[in-house]
């Protein structure tokens, strides 16, 4: 999806710069005599022009663009992802509750109940059924950094999940000595034992890193910007569709989200959950 999402990037500001490629791209850049405020700008074009996420988005009609509308819709939501990524390993709790708020309307509007339920309840409990304390330990109290340094922060559940892989091993390895009660002292230990395993693993010059080899993907990036350049899905043609899927909506994923209904639904969920909640402040 990050791919995806780069490629789409690189499409519309190719198509907002008006070159014809990614070379003639690079060229204006580097042509111009403040390189940031060259890229500054397009961003913002970008943002203001080509990114949709609002619910003022005008119906679809039948001259409308459902290509060049399912283009922007693919970019907007990469661009989400790629925002709620990069906050979780910056450990920017602020960050991440932002995208949980968008994340929310995403998943009513495409009918994900069990995740928007999950949502709501999260933002239910940082802004009225947690007290301010808990609120902030909640806020950024979900990150976990094992190696140190910035950036390298990652989810608690996925912390958990190492966590649980450790154990597991740990558990293979007991033979015929396995019983709940060694289970349990074997959780019990896992703090200490992680601690000697990395300990061990460093005097011995033995370097494990928990991140997956990847190969480049300059190439693959380069043959879909191409293919999007080319089928031109950021310029506007009206009555164009996916061969695919033609009978797709041409008004954003947020149009599909019935306000009053959603407004009903909130105000009955937001009832049971403080009604079932303690204290509230």
């Amino acid at each position: 999806m990050e791919l995806i999402t780069v490629a789409h990037i690189l499409s519309a500001a190719v198509h907002i710069t008006g070159v014809p490629d990614l070379e003639g791209l690079s060229k204006k850049i580097l042509s111009s005599d403040n390189h940031f405020a060259a890229v500054s700008s397009i961003a913002k074009t970008l943002c203001s022009d080509v990114v949709t996420v609002s619910f003022a988005a005008k119906p679809s009609t039948g001259s409308a663009d459902c290509v060049m509308e399912y283009a922007k819709e693919t970019l907007s939501l990469g661009l989400l992802l790629l925002e709620f990524n990069d906050a979780i390993r910056e450990g920017d709790g602020v960050r991440v509750l932002r995208c949980w708020k968008f994340l929310f309307l995403f998943f009513r509007a495409a009918g994900h109940k069990n995740y928007c339920i999950e949502a709501f309840h999260l933002l239910m409990q940082y802004y009225y059924t947690l007290t301010p304390r808990c609120a902030e330990q909640m806020l950024w109290g979900r990150f976990v950094n094992s190696v140190g340094g910035p950036g390298h922060n990652i989810s608690g559940d996925l912390h958990m999940e190492h966590l649980n892989r450790i154990l597991k091993d740990t558990v293979s390895h007991l033979g015929a000595n396995k019983t709940p009660k060694s289970i349990v002292r074997a959780a019990k230990a896992l703090g200490p034992l992680k601690d000697i395993l990395a300990e061990f693993d460093k005097i011995t010059g033995v370097w494990f890193t928990s991140k997956h080899s990847r190969r480049s993907e300059k190439e693959d990036l380069l043959k879909v910007v191409a293919e999007l350049n080319q089928n031109e899905v950021f310029h506007y043609q009206p009555g164009r569709k996916h061969l695919l899927f033609p009978s797709m909506r041409c008004n954003g994923l947020l149009m599909c989200i019935d306000r009053p209904k959603l407004m009903s639904w909130m105000s009955v969920k937001a009832e049971n959950i403080l009604r079932q909640t303690p204290f509230t402040h």
